[in-house]
């Protein structure tokens, strides 16, 4: 790796964005999950559904902050790579504070965004490591969850964007074409 990368990995739940970061990780990554600053709040506070809207807000908030932190503080004697995993949503600024996050950092910006059938997701999500994670891990919940969520996932273009359908793909075929696109960068 010549320069920094921020790699961001979004899709659908169920379609591998943590399990590929935690492979792409290596000695030089930093992994900024998106449970992670989720789970912070879950395991300390309780939201009611009203509240909702304001806990995401809140989520959103603490996500910034810590980028601003990370921009001032990130390693300047070594290459690094940031993997960032998110669903990501067509309304969220995520992808342009990102690509201000890759210019701070003096990285290659590489989105790669996951997706897979809907049947496939399903079956996925039951998975005991996703309950564990507090992730989405029942067929009703992620049936729910992309009704609610149908058209607005974002479309976008990116000179850096892979797009990997993961559904008929094993972990390791996922793994193996996301590092290949990388190489590019390197």
């Amino acid at each position: 790796m010549k320069r920094n990368q921020v790699v961001l990995i979004h899709g659908m739940p169920a379609t591998g964005k943590y399990t590929m970061a935690k492979r792409l990780q290596g000695k030089n990554g930093i992994l900024l999950d998106n449970h992670y600053f989720h789970d912070m709040f879950v395991n300390s506070t309780e939201v009611a559904p009203e509240e909702l809207k304001q806990y995401w807000g809140a989520v959103g908030r603490l996500k910034k902050q810590f980028m601003a932190i990370l921009s001032q503080f990130y390693p300047k004697s070594r290459q690094v790579r940031y993997l960032f995993t998110s669903v990501m949503l067509k309304d969220e600024d995520l992808l342009e504070r990102l690509e201000k996050f890759a210019a701070d950092v003096q990285a290659d910006f590489i989105p790669i965004e996951l997706t897979a059938q809907a049947n496939v997701l399903k079956k996925r999500c039951q998975a005991e490591s996703r309950k564990l994670r507090h992730k989405i891990s029942n067929e009703k919940s992620l049936t729910k969850f992309l009704e609610e969520y149908e058209g607005r996932w974002p479309d976008y273009v990116h000179p850096n964007k892979l797009v990997v359908d993961t559904s008929l793909l094993t972990e390791d075929e996922t793994f193996k074409k996301i590092q290949k696109h990388l190489k590019k960068f390197d």
